[in-house]
């Protein structure tokens, strides 16, 4: 039988008369038609998921290319699928039992530990004895997935023979833990918590055991959230007095573990051991030193009590206990460096002086003249925290200067494009050397070969796909909307990159520049930085706009429109210009003579762009309503000044279980337009998607979106704050390119930047919250950020109550630390300007901060508003103890 009247049958017949046609042939046979039936079975989805984009195969059950694909296939060729061809109509176990393939075991092996729903689908065959129960890890994350099905008491049996042990060794990830499991249980729904007690309860399980292996996962050290289940399980389970004293030695043991809940559950167990007696004062001395020095209060002050009491119990003691204590002074709360002090002092500080004495420049200022005097040293001012501070200054960006650097740069910015200055630059090198590389095809090779490479597999990066693909059309001597076609495989409308992004400006500049290289040109790229602030020199613009009129070449538009967003505001009184060409009179426009304007709305809103101060120009809006088909009258920023301000709302469920927070920053006049002409000028329409797609999503697209309007990147930080989620944690997170134009040199920051600023310093994933503080820190040591713009913006997110005060204090500290004291209290008594009513919660942490601070620079609280603000605060505790303290440093006539 030929590949075609194979193809023929297996299209043309239902799958269950293709399964009893191939059951009959050997499965020898069968390979020989893998590949065609493979390529049949990829075209056809690409269809379901491309839908009308592409031609529909002709095939009357779809499902009977799967089934021809299982009888056709190698496990290799199998595994290699981002999807197992599981036919619906007919059982998986009925298909194996008429096929008999060699690939069942690893097959299943691999997609199950690929995803954990497929145990679901796959179980039938090991009930059935067709293959083995895979035994890896993943058939445990089978039970704490939500998709499996696992859950049900049809899995009680093999749980009860041994997985259920298991729980306590797998710690799962991502969607599949116990604690998330748990967490997202629908009503209704039993825990796995309270299943395994119950199984206990009834006898089921050996409690004794069970109590054990929740003390071994935590000895683990899994990370939080997930050791978490772990902790809260074995409170489940109550251990009795009796069970708890045999246990002792590990609860001290869990006082070292790295996850602070853990301690902190370890430390609730060791103080009822304590307070029975069943614990010796030596154990406990031995055993506090990790709590003493935890990150959470409760823990060391918890810490300093057992050893006061061990003391008591031990006399003899006294002097070790005392200098276990000194280790809590590492604390940063005042509060709690002041009762590690009131217990020493019980102890007899004597015997600890000169350990003391190593912590009065490191304590908080209002404890550090009481440490001075129990050390017996005289007191002086804290050292100076400061970081050294070199203003960040502008350095000149150089282009590349010979056709080997050209390529060598290419390829290196292929493989990471992180750095948007040398992605201009490799798009500078082509533009430059470009036709001198085509003139040798071997050269061109490694390009060629690597470029093809990227393309089958770019991964999120949309900047790394355009780069693939023009550097595809740069190695084959070939227009980019060659490559553009093929990659499309016949789809309409394929997106390359996302919809209404700045890459697909990219890609159309690129296609430009490869055009021009294919005619043998060779001439600078214009939009090139001059400088690492991002923009683009006037002179060095047109220096180059020369070298294109000596050859005789038109600019190409996108990346005309491209340089014009970076021009630089200085150096623009150059007298009149050339008015010869459309490019000529952009760019006259732009640095602000009175010309005639159009055709081509893009390259005419990029030049309006760059006008200082813009203003309204009807002529430039006239431009973009008649080929986009505008209803509107205005268009915001194309001939249109607009205004964007930060809205924050906090959002909640019914219940009032869950709130998160929402951002916005409308524009006025409003947009409602859709234009692959404005992304490149930062004009979206008002729908929320549309945002982040326009910078991109990982860090090299958000960093490269960084520099297309370095003058002003206030559009750019509104995309940064729809963008942000302030309680994902990754391992990469791209929103830190958002961050990127705060560490060059540039102007001052504006509102939006001050609420970027706001938001990411109360990020929960530390690498950007920590970026955050830095940049605020050097922002306000450059002179760019003041606490007039930055306080109404944080106001506007701390008053909204999404997010715990707590993070704006640390931040604030952070900022402090790095030398930024005075902006750091100016920020605090700013935001001190609100009626009682509306007094954030946990406030009085912040106002601690601005007492310590106070107290360091031994300076007086001035700020009218803030005393009138502190006088009214309702409430106790810390906030009104605080609130007295920095009344105290008022002067009385003010108070």
């Amino acid at each position: 039988m030929t590949e075609q009247e194979f193809l023929k049958f297996i299209s043309s017949n239902s799958a269950k008369k293709v399964l009893d046609w191939l059951a009959k042939i050997p499965a020898k046979e069968r390979r020989a038609y893998a590949k065609p039936t493979m390529a049949l079975f990829k075209k056809l989805d690409r269809y379901w998921n491309a839908g009308a984009d592409i031609s529909q195969p002709k095939v009357k059950d779809g499902e009977a290319i799967s089934v021809a694909v299982l009888a056709t296939s190698s496990q290799s060729e199998l595994t290699k699928l981002s999807f197992f061809p599981m036919p619906e109509k007919i059982p998986i176990e009925d298909i194996i039992r008429k096929l008999d393939p060699d690939w069942v075991q690893g097959v299943v092996e691999h997609f199950i530990e690929d995803r954990t729903f497929y145990i679901n689908r796959f179980q039938e065959l090991w009930k059935t004895g067709l293959c083995k129960r895979p035994e890896s890890d993943a058939i445990i994350l089978g039970y704490y997935s939500h998709w499996s099905g696992t859950r049900t008491e049809d899995s009680k049996s093999a749980l009860l023979d041994g997985d259920v042990w298991r729980f306590f060794e797998v710690e799962g990830g991502g969607e599949d833990s116990l604690a998330n499991h748990d967490k997202f249980l629908k009503r209704g729904q039993e825990s796995w918590a309270d299943r395994i007690k119950r199984y206990a309860d009834e006898g089921l399980l050996d409690r004794q055991r069970l109590l054990d292996a929740s003390l071994d996962a935590l000895d683990r050290d899994f990370a939080q959230y997930r050791a978490g289940w772990y902790s809260r399980f074995h409170v489940l389970m109550a251990p009795v007095a009796g069970e708890m004293a045999m246990r002792s030695d590990r609860y001290l043991r869990l006082l070292s573990s790295s996850i602070p809940p853990t301690v902190s559950f370890a430390l609730k167990h060791v103080q009822k051991l304590e307070k029975s007696g069943a614990i010796a004062a030596e154990e406990l001395l031995a055993a506090l030193e990790p709590a003493l020095q935890a990150r959470v209060k409760g823990t060391v002050t918890g810490a300093l009590k057992l050893l006061l009491s061990a003391a008591k119990r031990k006399p003899e003691l006294k002097q070790e206990a005392a200098a276990k204590m000194v280790l809590a002074l590492i604390f940063e709360d005042a509060g709690v460096q002041a009762k590690a002090l009131d217990a020493i002092e019980t102890l007899g500080a004597e015997s600890v002086s000169d350990e003391l004495a190593n912590y009065v420049d490191l304590v908080a200022p209002s404890v550090r003249s009481r440490i001075a005097e129990m050390a017996g040293v005289a007191f002086g001012t804290a050292p100076d925290t400061a970081l050294d501070f070199v203003p960040n200054e502008a350095q000149p960006i150089a282009a590349v200067t010979s056709p080997d650097e050209a390529l060598a740069l290419f390829l290196t910015v292929l493989e990471e494009p992180r750095d948007p200055f040398e992605v201009e630059r490799a798009i500078d090198g082509i533009s430059r050397f470009g036709a001198a590389l085509r003139l040798d095809d071997k050269t061109l090779s490694p390009l060629r070969k690597r470029a093809k490479q990227v393309c089958k597999s770019s991964g999120d990066s949309d900047i790394r796909y355009v780069l693939a693909l023009s550097g595809r059309a740069m190695a084959e001597s070939v227009p980019l909307a060659a490559i553009l076609a093929e990659e499309s495989d016949g789809q309409k409308n394929f997106r390359f990159v996302s919809e209404l992004s700045l890459q697909e400006h990219h890609l159309a500049r690129n296609a430009g520049v490869i055009e021009r290289v294919g005619d043998g040109a060779s001439l600078p790229l214009l939009a090139l930085p001059s400088e690492t602030s991002g923009l683009v020199h006037v002179a060095d613009l047109l220096a180059r706009i020369e070298c294109y009129r000596e050859q005789g070449i038109k600019p190409e538009p996108h990346d005309l429109a491209m340089a014009l967003m970076r021009l630089a505001p200085e150096g623009r009184d150059v007298g009149n210009l050339s008015l010869a060409t459309e490019a000529d009179r952009a760019i006259a426009y732009a640095l602000g003579q009175d010309v005639k304007v159009g055709p081509a709305p893009e390259l005419w809103g990029a030049a309006w762009r760059a006008r200082i101060p813009e203003q309204a120009d009807k002529a430039i809006t006239k431009l973009f309503k008649k080929p986009l088909k505008l209803k509107q009258d205005s268009v915001p920023e194309c001939g249109t000044p607009a205004t964007m301000e930060l809205q924050v709302e906090r959002k909640e469920t019914e219940d009032g279980s869950w709130h998160w927070l929402v951002v916005e920053v409308p524009v006025t006049p409003a947009n409602t337009m859709k234009s692959r002409a404005l992304p490149a000028l930062f004009c979206l329409p008002d729908q929320g998607y549309q945002y982040a797609t326009c910078c991109g999503y990982t860090f090299s697209d958000i960093a490269w979106a960084s520099l297309t309007r370095p003058a002003d990147p206030e559009p750019f930080f509104r995309v940064a704050l729809i963008g942000l989620d302030t309680w994902q944690k990754l391992s990469d997170n791209p929103t830190r390119a958002y961050l990127e134009p705060f560490f060059r040199p540039g102007p001052s920051v504006g509102p939006l930047g001050a609420a970027v600023l706001a938001c990411y310093v109360a990020c929960e994933d530390k690498s950007v919250s920590s970026l955050a503080i830095e940049a605020a820190a050097v922002l306000s040591a450059e002179g760019r950020l003041t606490a007039r713009v930055f306080v109404p913006e944080l106001k506007k997110v701390l008053m909204s109550n999404s997010l715990p005060t707590s993070r704006w204090t640390k931040a604030l500290k952070g900022v402090a630390d790095l030398g930024a004291s005075r902006f750091a209290i100016e920020t605090i008594l700013g935001l001190l300007d609100f009626a009682p009513e509306e007094t954030p919660r946990d406030i009085g942490g912040m106002l601690e901060l601005c007492f310590e601070l106070h107290v360091a620079q031994n300076a007086q609280l001035a700020n009218e508003r803030a005393i009138a603000c502190l006088r009214s605060i309702p409430g106790g505790g810390k906030t009104t103890r605080f609130s007295k303290k920095l009344l105290s440093l008022a002067k009385q006539d003010q108070v």
